[in-house]
């Protein structure tokens, strides 16, 4: 008898080793699941205007400006949402060159950020300009 007690409670270590691995497997799948489910979540979620300011800002200036960002989305996207192409250049520390496809034509914008010390706030301005990045700063 205490030869087959042996047996048993062997079988039953050795299932609960196993039962406890399985829910630690399934634990660990259904945190990746979870976390992957997050990720897409979180692209899903934005904008056009936001995917539009974001590829401008972090993806062609490489640079991530929140203040920028916003303007972006807010006062230039509605002018270029219909653009073919868009991009931006980086002409100083707060000089913008914004240029999109319009109808055909290409469009310049220049976008300056300043800083209002008394409301402690950035805020943007834009005019049109005629000279393009290639005109303005490359040797021709």
């Amino acid at each position: 008898m205490t030869k087959y007690l042996k047996y048993i409670i062997f079988g039953f270590l050795v299932l609960g080793f196993f039962s406890c691995g399985k829910e630690e497997v399934k634990k660990i799948e259904k945190k990746i699941i979870t976390e992957n489910d997050e990720e897409e979540s979180d692209t899903t979620v934005m904008t056009p205007a936001e995917i539009f300011s974001d590829a401008l800002t972090t993806n062609i200036l490489n640079d991530y400006d929140e203040e920028l960002q916003v303007y972006l989305e807010e006062t230039i996207y509605p002018l270029a949402s219909k653009s073919s192409k868009a991009t931006i250049d980086r002409v100083s520390s707060s000089l913008y060159l914004f240029q999109y496809e319009e109808g055909g034509n290409t469009r310049n914008i220049l976008i300056q950020k300043f800083y209002n010390p008394l409301k402690d706030e950035y805020f943007f301005e834009k005019r049109d300009v005629q000279s393009d990045a290639v005109k303005q700063f490359l040797k021709q």
